[in-house]
């Protein structure tokens, strides 16, 4: 495969698997019905942050890293396991509002709280590491030009942030936050338990027949 062809193949594969439902979709989900828009918007930049990290190793060729050392991979499934649950199990502590009291949906929280979550959530997702692992051994055993390289970067740090940035708009549109408030506390549950689920799913993986 020529260089062209395989930039064209991976841009592709990428823009399929970020629109993938996953832990990024569900955090960003989470966090503009919990919090806003601004919210989930912070959250899908910090996403497409931790893409920066995935496309650096995957240019520089440090790929080979987690396959000599697969037990980095494994320490990586672990935490990215535990943050998921962790951030579930406190959207399952979700109560409705007392009476008088704003809803928990309108909360505020630092900004840099949502962007810290959305980068730890894709830092720590196994699945984005072995795609960009792929991605670098294929970079590698093909002859492809710097600038191409970097192209190819740009597209996936910027489809990346424009997908959730999208998501986090249509699910914060006035009108669609206005019918669920009443109900915010219970979908931020649901979200909630996707998230446990998704970790544990993480977690149990290796376990499950292929």
């Amino acid at each position: 495969m020529n260089s062209a062809s395989l930039l064209v193949t991976a841009a592709g594969a990428h823009l399929l698997a970020v629109m993938s439902p996953g832990p990024d979709f569900a955090m960003v989900s989470r966090q503009t019905l919990a919090h806003g828009r601004a919210a989930g918007l912070r959250t899908a930049w910090g996403i497409a942050t931790g893409i920066v990290f995935h496309v650096g190793y995957a240019l520089f060729g440090l790929g080979w890293l987690l396959e000599a050392y697969p037990l980095l991979l494994e320490l990586l499934r672990y935490a990215g396991a535990g943050f998921l649950v962790w951030m579930g199990s406190r959207a399952l502590r979700s109560a409705p509002p007392s009476v008088g009291m704003p809803a928990a949906a309108e909360t505020a929280a630092p900004a840099r709280h949502d962007f810290l979550i959305g980068l730890a959530t894709n830092l720590f997702n196994p699945k984005a590491t072995l795609f960009f692992v792929a991605l670098c051994s294929a970079l590698l055993t093909t002859p492809t030009p710097m600038t191409q390289k970097l192209g190819l970067a740009a597209w996936i740090v910027l489809t990346t942030g424009a997908w959730f940035s999208l998501v986090a708009l249509l699910l914060g549109l006035p009108a669609a936050r206005a019918r669920l408030a009443a109900k915010a506390w219970l979908i931020d549950r649901a979200m909630g338990l996707v998230l446990v689920l998704l970790g544990l799913g993480m977690l149990l993986a290796p376990l499950m027949p292929t």
